[in-house]
């Protein structure tokens, strides 16, 4: 099982790491340039201790010499716990003054008056200028060597300088980051309480005024999805409310009919048999379109298996059932089908067809007419179901397709729920289901465009 990614270590992992790079790097840049800076100190000093030993050289009885107290010889080679040893000698390669193992005629074979070295002397490892000169038209060369020890201490005082501070601002940055993160992630961990400690039925909206901007489109999104179920929710209640009186009528009439046949019976059962199927067939449609409403308002569009259909075979399976049901109320049934497949669910397409038709079939009077036309297009393909029945008043055209609306007039058997479940079958096919009175501003029109 794999973790759960952390935004707390996520953000820890890119500001700790970059700022221990960062102080590491800038630590060593600090440190090398420091000490190149005081070590080219020493190499000024060792230069000029050469240039003060070549300014004492003079011409003695025709030979080069250094005129140099003895006082000054012991201060050049005791200097800060350092030993400076140095040597001169002449073009010829005589040693005139100073340390015979300094004596180097190959240092200065270069075109350059002065050059450094690293050498060992005496076993120790020392700093060492060679520097040429002149004296009047006799050319000299003069070596001057220092031990390391002061150096090295000025190192391991660098050294200490530079890494001690640069510890202690990275120790501070790092809790500063710590402190930070933490702090900066708190609305988060608020926000993630606020909605751990609600109950499932507390939808009230997340206070957005005082969210972060980042957090601002989530907190937003949550509240619509928040807003959402509040309205789904209502919805469900209102539904079980209106289905639960919607069936506690048929059931009790059902339950009266029984109960006055059985205290008197009457002489004619049949007929109380009929009433009975009746009420019954009136309770399973009502139990049916509800069930059928339940599933599909609780359906979204990517959850139904679409495929082709071909609109004008659903139709002639679909009219087999009501081309009785027409005829045995005097209703003429005329189809105008042209050939036209759309894309969508075969079932759901079935259930709104038969919808439409024993919406239109059941209210049209005798004597009426229904007409089916489908139609396919660049545009589309259009389906309309008509009929000439006794319309709908101005002010119920906004109502039609809500559950269980129905009008003074009609009839009782009618339950309310057919063009909701047909309104619900077209918006999971993305569907334009629109209302018109039919021809001459009379009965009703269902034009559906997909």
């Amino acid at each position: 099982m794999s973790r759960r990614p952390s935004l707390y270590k996520m953000l820890l992992k890119w500001l700790l790491g970059p700022l221990t790079i960062i102080v590491l790097i800038g630590s060593v840049l600090a440190y090398m340039l420091s000490l190149r800076a005081a070590m080219n100190v020493y190499d000024l000093g060792l230069l000029d201790n050469a240039l003060d030993l070549s300014k004492q050289v003079v011409v003695r009885e025709g030979r080069l010499a250094i005129d140099l107290p003895l006082v000054a010889q012991q201060m050049l080679q005791e200097n800060n716990d350092d030993r400076v040893t140095y040597a001169a000698w002449d073009d010829s390669g005589r040693l005139f003054s100073g340390e015979p193992r300094l004596f180097n005629p190959d240092a200065l074979s270069t075109e350059g008056s002065h050059q450094f070295q690293d050498i060992v002397l005496n076993g120790e490892k020392n700093r060492a200028i060679f520097l040429r000169s002149k004296s009047g038209a006799d050319t000299f060369y003069i070596a001057v060597a220092q031990t390391l020890h002061g150096r090295d201490r000025l190192r391991d005082g660098i050294f200490a300088s530079i890494l001690l501070p640069e510890a202690l601002l990275a120790l501070v940055s790092m809790a500063v980051i710590l402190f930070g993160v933490r702090f900066a992630l708190l609305p988060v961990n608020r926000l993630r309480q606020e909605i751990v400690s609600r109950s499932s039925v507390d939808l009230r909206p997340i206070e957005e005024a005082t969210a972060p901007t980042e957090l601002f489109p989530i907190i937003h999104g949550v509240n619509e999805l928040l807003e959402n179920l509040a309205a789904s929710f209502a919805s469900h209640r209102r539904f079980i409310a209106d289905a639960a009186h919607q069936l506690r009528t048929p059931l009790a009439s059902l339950s009266s009919q029984i109960e006055v046949g059985l205290e008197k019976p009457p002489q004619d059962v049949g007929q109380l048999l009929r009433e009975l199927l009746a009420t019954t067939q009136r309770t399973t449609h009502l139990a049916n379109q509800l069930l059928s409403l339940a599933r599909l308002e609780h359906t979204e569009r990517n959850m139904v298996e679409m495929a082709e259909v071909h609109l004008e075979r659903v139709f002639q399976e679909v009219s087999a059932d009501f081309v009785t049901l027409a005829a045995r109320k005097g209703v003429d049934l005329e189809f105008h089908l042209a050939p036209a497949h759309v894309r969508g669910s075969p079932l759901m397409l079935r259930e709104l067809l038969a919808n439409l038709l024993d919406n239109a079939v059941r209210y049209t009077p005798a004597g009426g007419r229904v007409t089916v036309s489908l139609q396919a297009g660049e545009g589309g393909v259009s389906l309309g179901v008509e009929d000439d029945g006794p319309g709908i008043p101005e002010a119920a055209w906004g109502k039609l397709g809500t559950p269980f609306y129905r009008l003074a007039t009609d009839h009782p058997e009618g339950c309310g729920l057919g063009l909701a479940i047909a309104r619900e079958i077209v918006r999971l096919h993305a569907a334009d289901m629109v209302f018109s009175p039919g021809e001459a501003g009379k009965g009703l029109k269902v034009s559906i465009h997909f």
